[in-house]
């Protein structure tokens, strides 16, 4: 390990603003005197990730993580303490000093082999942009297909990075073994086949235009390679319209969406993510003004890449995918992924034969604009894909689009967002949202039971302190405790605090807040943080307090609450029975003990038969206990 000049190390944390490190990571917003956004360390759907500038730490609720700049990089991008010290000094333009040795001489540190990736792609980045501006019969056919063919500009080409990779193999090789790049890194890069021809490395492009793919905050890390008319073909292979590098320690495509490092800039929770099929779509898009455009780097679309996106707290995504049938099939396949991480998604079908590219340049950005605006969400897409329109679908194809929807929906965690699945499904498909709730639940039981005696699966996962990401009952009743200030009071009425699981942080917070409610009368959101004795408390809390609510009406928040309360209530009758059944199997022939035991079993069963109901006026709240 290099030792470093003292004090360098506080220095390096000193200069380094740890908004300007995170934000490109993490979106944040302003909370009072610090700022806040998603975790970059956990899959959250609310914001439990705090940074103070000011003191340079950072704190995430959600994962427990905590530090300063360095370690922050060390976890995100998976460095060593050195490794993390370069990264800072190269991302903020320091000069790192060494300590000397007993000798008088410096320390020397070799870079690490993700630096040194990062490193060459940059430079065959600048390379490529060298080659496509020469004035030699193959660059210009380059440069013809991109100003010509594709109508974009040299500008364009300077502001996208774009090059051209000669169709001489050894050329590139050359270069980067003249500029010191190791025989180590070269092979790593994914620029070259791995075997050395006549001694020389040899190119994976050759004759093909350069879009350089970079990471979320801006690194080079691969490339997209489209087909020219010089492309070499190698025997009777055909050649592929467009080439990507191969999967390297930093290009992992399931981690990667084109223009993101842009598309972050502008992207707020006002706005959505446009997505297109391809690079030189999303470039006509951003030229042209949608600056959210981003692209996959293919046509799968991965969880991982869903959660990148989660991560900028947008209001959505719009799904811009081609009008043929490939492109709907595609479109198909990502709701599962959206509605899984939380990604509130809407689909528009171009016209087919027509990418966004065309659109723009024959029709304009208005054109392009209104096709947006007339998006329709999942649920609807699905149904429209599924029914091919049709008005009056038989049974059947009913419940085959159902069905398949329904395995989507089973993979959301929150209650109350399957719940809204279900009611809007239940509108387009013209069948009550009580029969839909039936077959989902049907559904539910014949592949994995989720339900059992009144709560959820889930609840016990929870209670044996499994995921976090995982709802319960406890959680989806504090949601709808901060959200609507006529729960609280009726609710402290009939409610008892033996129906709570007390292992889960929701469950603690809940027992607080009813206890104080109980005795004081409401209290407001932000006093409740005083209750708080630990961060997976102040983690849930914050949850649940920034928690999206603006699909919820009033109606909504009463029966989410209810049926929050009739599982609590059921699964604590249930827990009572089992231990009056096992009281009974293990008693002596006493029979005063069995008697009693008997009566509180009736008790229970005929207490099962009058849940506790929360019933909100227009006037006033009141509550029953029917």
């Amino acid at each position: 390990m290099p030792m470093f000049a003292e004090n360098f190390v506080e220095e390096l944390k000193d200069r380094v603003d740890l908004f300007d490190l995170i934000n490109p990571y993490v979106p944040l917003k302003k909370s009072g005197s610090k700022w806040v956004g998603l975790s970059p360390f956990n899959q959250e759907k609310t914001p439990s990730f705090y940074v103070d500038s000011i003191k340079g730490f950072f704190h995430c609720f959600s994962s427990g993580e905590k530090g300063d700049a360095l370690s922050f990089v060390q976890k995100v991008e998976n460095l060593t303490f050195p490794e993390a010290i370069e990264f800072l000094a190269n991302r903020f333009g320091i000069q790192i000093r060494y300590a000397e040795n007993a000798l008088g001489a410096k320390h020397t540190y070799r870079k690490s082999i993700k630096s040194d990736l990062y490193n060459v792609n940059e430079l065959a980045m600048s390379w490529f942009a060298e080659q496509f501006n020469q004035d030699d019969d193959d660059s210009k056919v380059a440069k013809d297909y991109w100003l010509t063919e594709r109508r974009f500009s040299l500008e364009d080409a300077k502001t996208f990075g774009i090059g051209y990779a000669p169709v001489d193999r050894f050329s590139l090789g050359k270069y980067l073994e003249k500029k010191g790049i190791t025989e180590k890194v070269l092979i790593k890069s994914g620029l070259f086949n791995e075997k050395k021809q006549s001694g020389q490395f040899a190119s994976r492009f050759c004759g093909r235009l350069m879009i350089p793919i970079r990471e979320k905050i801006g690194r080079v890390c691969g490339f997209t390679a489209r087909q020219l008319s010089v492309t070499p073909t190698w025997g009777d292979r055909k050649s592929p319209k467009y080439v990507n590098s191969p999967e390297t320690p930093i290009f992992l495509k399931g981690d990667l969406l084109f223009n993101l490092h842009l598309a972050n800039k502008e992207i707020n929770e006002d706005k959505e993510f446009v997505l297109v099929e391809g690079q030189l779509d999303a470039i006509r898009c951003w030229l042209e003004g949608f600056k959210t455009v981003i692209a996959p780097q293919g046509t799968a679309f991965k969880e991982s890449q869903a959660i990148l996106l989660r991560k900028s707290n947008p209001k959505g995504i719009i799904c811009l995918l081609d009008g043929d049938e490939a492109g709907q099939k595609a479109a198909f396949s990502y709701i599962p992924t959206f509605l899984k991480v939380g990604l509130d998604a809407r689909f528009t079908t171009l016209p087919e034969g027509k990418d966004p590219d065309q659109i723009l340049l024959e029709q304009g950005s208005e054109k392009l604009q209104n096709i947006i605006d007339n998006g329709v969400s999942a649920i609807e897409f699905a149904v429209q894909y599924k029914l091919k329109g049709k008005s009056n679908p038989q049974a059947s194809e009913i419940q085959s689009v159902s069905s398949l929807i329904f395995s989507a929906i089973s993979e959301v965690d929150s209650l109350i967002m399957k719940d809204t699945y279900l009611k809007e499904l239940s509108r387009h498909l013209k069948v009550s949202f009580q029969t839909m709730n039936e077959e989902f639940n049907n559904f539910n039981r014949s592949k994995k039971p989720r339900y059992k005696g009144g709560y959820t699966k889930m609840e016990e996962i929870s209670a044996q302190k499994s995921s976090p990401r995982l709802t319960t009952a406890e959680d989806d009743l504090l949601f709808c405790l901060l959200h609507d200030n006529r729960v609280a009071s009726p609710l402290a009425q009939i409610f008892d605090p033996t129906w709570l699981n007390l292992d889960i942080p929701a469950g603690r917070i809940l027992a607080k807040i009813m206890a104080e409610t109980k005795a004081d009368g409401p209290i407001e959101p932000n006093r409740m943080e005083e209750f708080l004795e630990d961060d997976s408390e102040r983690n849930v809390f914050q949850q649940k307090f920034f928690q999206e609510v603006s699909s919820f009406d009033e109606n909504s928040f009463l029966q989410h609450a209810n049926e929050c309360l009739l599982a609590l209530f059921i699964r604590s009758i249930k827990q009572k029975e089992k231990r009056i059944l096992t009281d009974l199997e293990n008693s002596s022939d006493q029979s005063d003990l069995l008697n009693t035991l008997r009566s509180e079993l009736l008790e229970l069963r005929k207490n099962r038969k009058n849940p506790p109901q929360l019933i909100f006026s227009d006037q006033h709240t009141r509550y029953s206990h029917a």
